[in-house]
């Protein structure tokens, strides 16, 4: 007889990375914690990456890692493993990334996850919680076996009269991205470099905004589907943007096909110069409907806020690169 899905119940461990002002001024690996799952024990651990001229790490990269020196890799097979960095408020997913559902085959191989990171967009994206000097990661570890599916030898004549209910969907909905400083999020970051909202979910899928207050003195807003690491659906979805503070602004709908190789979708904000704004403050509100086939009677709305706060850091370093730059106008 054929074998059907064999899998333990999933593991969450929240991990709190402390002392964040010394660990972006060191080069060295700090381990944050060691989680055990089924007999194996997988090390956390954090590694600034790259120096600015402030002493300051450019990126953070955040692995999970088999210690193979403690026990042999005959249960990591089939393990799938996910890391995410949290908003200061440690609840709500910014930054993520997964394995592959069963990323060991065998035993001999070494498996490490990770996870890098930009340290200014970290900081940008609330992050870092200035009160307690710290952030927090949050892993997930699973035990999966693919499927084994039995020959279909009577072919549908034992088909089940049971009618399952599909579950309620969030088919539409609206993020609310606040940002408390237009200016200053552009002094922190790079030319480039986003700040990002928190996750959130709308018709099977995870959604999160992305905000880039200058990129060739252009600002730009995107909307991203976080791509899974199992085959993703295609889904078309409408949607539209709402801006209200430094600019008030309302677009038309939109639509777009996301899908593996189109995960995103933007747009230029001329409205939001490079100039310095009276209205320094900025409310973006996303408002995203999944086009369906035909409707479906049980779908819901869900919204939910991503809040933005400059913490004194961004402030201090904005204002040490405007000394730095009048005195070399002056030189």
């Amino acid at each position: 007889m054929g074998a059907t899905t064999s899998q333990s119940a999933p593991m969450t461990s929240v991990v709190t990375v402390p002392r964040y002002s010394k660990l972006v001024r060191s080069p060295d690996v700090l381990s944050v914690g060691t989680l055990l799952f089924r007999d194996l024990y997988w090390d956390v651990q954090v590694k600034p990456m790259g120096f600015d001229e402030d002493g300051l790490a450019e990126d953070l990269v955040v692995s999970a890692a088999i210690n193979r020196g403690l026990h042999t890799l005959d249960s990591a097979v089939g393990t799938y493993i996910s890391i995410e960095i949290l908003d200061a408020t440690g609840k709500h997913t910014v930054f993520h990334n997964e394995s592959n559902r069963a990323t060991i085959q065998e035993p001999s191989e070494c498996f490490m996850l990770c996870l890098c990171v930009s340290r200014r967009e970290m900081e940008a994206s609330s992050c870092v919680c200035a009160r307690y000097n710290e952030f927090t990661l949050r892993c997930t570890l699973e035990k999966k076996q693919q499927q084994k599916k039995r020959p279909r030898l009577l072919g549908n004549s034992l088909k089940s009269d049971a009618v399952l209910e599909p579950p309620q969907v969030a088919m539409a909905g609206s993020h609310t991205l606040t940002i408390g400083s237009v200016s200053q999020l552009r002094a922190a970051l790079q030319d480039g470099e986003c700040a990002y909202s928190t996750h959130f979910a709308v018709g099977g899928s995870t959604w999160y905004l992305k905000f880039c207050p200058r990129s060739y003195k252009l600002t730009y807003l995107y909307l991203v589907r976080a791509n899974k690491v199992e085959e993703t659906p295609v889904t078309t979805a409408e949607f539209s943007f709402e801006l209200e503070g430094a600019v008030n602004f309302e677009s038309q709908k939109m639509r777009h096909t996301f899908d593996r190789d189109n995960d995103d979708f933007y747009c230029q904000l001329e409205q939001i110069g490079a100039s310095p704004m009276q209205e320094d403050r900025l409310v973006v509100r996303c408002c995203l409907a999944i086009i369906m086939p035909e409707e479906i009677p049980t779908a819901v709305t869900l919204c939910s806020e991503s809040v933005l706060t400059p913490t004194w850091r961004h402030a201090c370093l904005a204002s040490l690169r405007c000394r730095r730059q009048v005195q070399a106008k002056l030189v």
